[in-house]
């Protein structure tokens, strides 16, 4: 299923949830509707003030909880900076001046009252900004605790929000998932896959999706940037499934990974990921040819 979608095709949805078939597609926000969005943007920030207790949960029984806290405290003063200025100044609705925190007349512009564009330019930076304070809470962690102890609490850590995440976006999506597709909605609509990764989903059935991953965020743009030197590139591969394992509770995820000095055949994935839920499904996968071989064709490496 291709992920490309015209300019007419994206202006004539505008769903209120996702109810409807999976569309194979990430981070495909503009065909959502703008009160989609807000629901999704609200999501989001509560994210954005869990994710450093997650971290912190996660890491202070190595440093000690006065240790943690300073690091949450570096990382919310870089890249976990407030994104909109006026953040301090809003006032929720139906404010009270006798508030202490709203004595002063609030400069009243809501996450409501942005608009569809907009919205979607503030989700799109909360992604960045949620993806780059993961990697400066790794930058301080490893500075303090072995580098080996760091990835080996990740899973953990991201199992804590997709506990807290998952049930709130779940409510916006306004599904209860049960199957694989299920649970694909939420995870390329949710903060930590909404623009990074894509490539063509191929549904089985609705608890059988083969991904051949054509674009990946740290390959492509932050390796390039120096945001992620090759070796924590190739640790984040390594880790993957270990990470995303928890995006798809009951389900199965294999990964088969790209080449360590990540060259490319032409028209190869990067990766290629399967996700199963039952017996039967797991065995169709296990017995399905290498989906790495099957997906590319062996002519001179391009490297990304």
């Amino acid at each position: 299923m291709s992920t490309e979608t015209t300019e007419t095709e994206t202006a004539d949805l505008n769903y209120d949830d996702y109810t409807h078939d999976f569309m194979g597609k990430v981070g495909n926000i503009a065909d959502f509707s703008r009160d989609f969005l807000v629901g999704q943007a609200r999501v989001f920030e509560d994210v954005l003030n869990f994710m450093p207790y997650a971290h912190v949960a996660t890491y202070s029984k190595f440093v000690g909880i006065n240790a943690a806290m300073d690091v949450a405290a570096e990382v919310s003063r870089a890249g976990m900076r407030q994104v909109m200025p006026m953040g301090r100044f809003i006032a929720p609705p139906g404010w009270d001046w006798k508030n202490a925190q709203y004595q002063a007349i609030p400069f009243d512009v809501q996450t409501e009252d942005l608009t569809k564009p907009a919205l979607i330019r503030l989700i799109q930076t909360y992604w960045d900004q949620y993806l780059k304070g993961h990697n400066y809470f790794i930058d301080q962690w490893t500075k303090i605790i072995p580098e080996e102890d760091v990835w080996l609490g990740l899973p953990g850590m991201y199992e804590l929000i997709i506990d807290y995440q998952y049930p709130k976006l779940a409510k916006v999506l306004k599904i209860e998932p049960e199957h694989v597709v299920d649970y694909l909605k939420l995870a390329v609509l949710s903060i930590d896959g909404t623009l990074g990764y894509g490539g063509e989903y191929i549904v089985i059935n609705e608890d059988h999706v083969v991904l051949n991953m054509r674009r990946c965020e740290v390959l492509q743009k932050y390796t390039d940037e120096g945001l992620y030197p090759p070796k924590r590139a190739w640790m984040n591969c390594t880790f993957e499934q270990r990470i995303s394992a928890p995006f798809f509770p009951t389900c199965k995820l294999d990964i088969n990974l790209p080449p360590s000095d990540f060259t490319f055949a032409e028209n190869e994935p990067f990766c290629v990921w399967t996700y199963t839920k039952g017996e039967q499904n797991h065995k169709a996968a296990a017995e399905a040819p290498n989906p790495r071989e099957s997906a590319m064709k062996r002519i001179p490496l391009m490297p990304v």
